[in-house]
């Protein structure tokens, strides 16, 4: 009888261990690698976050498969930067994932936000931290000839949405998934805690390590319009994109309004992406003896984890300093 009983018993307290195990187990799912690699700071040695968009996908074009509607379906807790990214990913949050924690970073309190810049040619180069606004007149006075022209964001909102090229929007991100798995899991708070404010320390000296090092008079073209975020926070000049939109490739006359910049403005070097075909950069570059490089946005070529947004930083800090 007393045998019975221990057997009994030992699989109760199996069966409520086992239980509570599962119940600790939160799942994180984020939608881009910048992302899902400061979720993983925070989360290093309790779990690991999914991830949505991987490789060398981009969000602005992406689809979802059933499998990442069931990974969204079991979510604790979906991370993801906004609609104006992941488009794709707004009908499946209010229909698959009602129950899990819904946060959206362009959301945040905290998080500085940058107008979109609705022409490929940027004005206002002396306008930094303070939104870009509309100028009546052109700030490179030798095209003022010229319309700058480019497809309005008509279907998109107010503010460009590559918010985590700013390390210090990626210290509100970092607080923010803080905040949200302590409320879930409790248990594992002092683990959460140490991980973020360590993950702050660093990037505070990334940032100070980049703003140190990096030469201020060098000029850039890029294939499209997504770093006024990392423009702004050290202060590198950007002076105009192949296109605002990767989802619209340039026209005849956006190329030809590049080309003359790159002529006549000293631009250092001219950047393509490893997401999008770089035929265009290669025959701007041949036509005007420019300079190529990669900037790398979402870390496409990068490994996934804790140490991949640093690297991304790094790389970008790299690529503009190589030029």
């Amino acid at each position: 009888m007393k045998k019975t009983l221990t057997i009994i018993f030992t699989l109760i307290f199996t069966f409520l261990a086992i239980n509570s195990m599962a119940k600790a187990e939160i799942k994180v799912v984020t939608s881009i690698k910048p992302i899902h690699s400061l979720a993983s700071y925070v989360m290093d040695g309790v779990g690991k976050p999914d991830i949505i968009v991987d490789g060398y996908n981009s969000p602005h074009n992406f689809n979802l498969k059933p499998s990442h509607a069931k990974m969204i379906e079991r979510a604790n807790l979906i991370i993801w930067v906004g609609e104006d990214l992941e488009t794709f990913l707004e009908k499946p949050l209010k229909t698959i994932s009602k129950d899990a924690i819904n946060v959206e970073i362009m959301d945040l309190k905290g998080i500085k936000k940058l107008k979109f810049r609705e022409k490929n040619i940027f004005e206002g180069h002396d306008d930094h931290g303070h939104g870009h606004k509309e100028h009546k007149e052109h700030g490179h006075d030798e095209h003022k000839e010229h319309g700058h022209k480019e497809k309005k964001h008509d279907d998109h909102g107010e503010h460009d949405p590559h918010v985590w090229l700013d390390p210090m929007n990626a210290k509100v991100i970092v607080e923010e998934i803080e905040n949200q798995l302590v409320k879930l899991d409790p248990n594992n708070a002092s683990k959460y805690k140490a991980n973020s404010k360590k993950a702050r320390s660093e990037l505070d000296n990334l940032t100070k390590n980049i703003k140190k090092d990096l030469k201020k008079d060098l000029r850039f073209v890029v294939f499209h319009d997504a770093y006024q975020y990392f423009e702004n926070r050290f202060d590198i000049k950007v002076l105009g994109a192949l296109t605002v939109n990767p989802d619209i490739l340039p026209g005849a006359e956006q190329l030809s309004e590049i080309r003359e910049v790159i002529e006549h403005e000293k631009v250092n070097c001219l950047f393509s992406e490893p997401q999008f075909n770089p035929a265009i950069i290669k025959s701007i570059a041949k036509d005007t003896k420019i300079k190529t490089g990669v900037l790398d946005p979402l870390g496409a070529t990068l490994d996934k984890g804790k140490r991949m947004y640093t690297e991304l930083l790094s790389n970008m800090y790299d690529s503009f300093k190589g030029c």
